[in-house]
């Protein structure tokens, strides 16, 4: 019964990724794309309460919490043929699949000063908060130079 169980689970895996892959590229990138947005919203949001004259830490927290689970999924968003070659709009440059170590990297950076910026949160550490938000944004910029087209391409 075990070994049944553990081939079902096995072969519902393989079914799910090949759907992934069938229903594609364009799946894979509409759901990269929109876990990039939440990220930009997680970040535009504490940005703006770092600015106010009372900072909101529940909303900074929520938002820190969700960039830093958002952020150690980036590797899967990834996968091969979900790049310009899938004819569907992406700005993620070849260069990814070019330079995979290079992006794992920067994606380990990325995820590493998310989890920063969280603990931070947790903390209520406003001035760690500031400085954390600061790496981040950095990671975020090492990676965009490299592996991500302009807007108006």
């Amino acid at each position: 019964m075990r070994r049944t169980l553990l081939l079902i689970f096995a072969l519902t895996g393989i079914v799910t990724v090949a759907q992934a892959q069938s229903g594609g590229a364009a799946g894979v990138i509409r759901e990269r794309q929109a876990n990039y947005k939440q990220i930009a919203g997680a970040v535009r949001t504490i940005g703006q309460q770092l600015r106010a004259d009372q900072s909101a830490i529940g909303q900074i927290r929520r938002s820190a919490a969700l960039i830093a689970e958002r952020a150690s999924q980036v590797h899967r968003w990834f996968p091969r043929g979900s790049g310009p070659e899938a004819g569907v709009p992406t700005r993620a440059l070849p260069a990814i699949w070019a330079n995979p170590r290079d992006f794992a990297a920067k994606a380990n950076s990325f995820t590493s000063a998310a989890r920063a910026l969280d603990a931070a949160a947790r903390r209520g550490d406003l001035p760690s908060v500031r400085a954390a938000m600061q790496t981040l944004g950095r990671t975020c910029g090492a990676c965009h130079d490299s592996y991500r087209a302009p807007e108006d391409r």
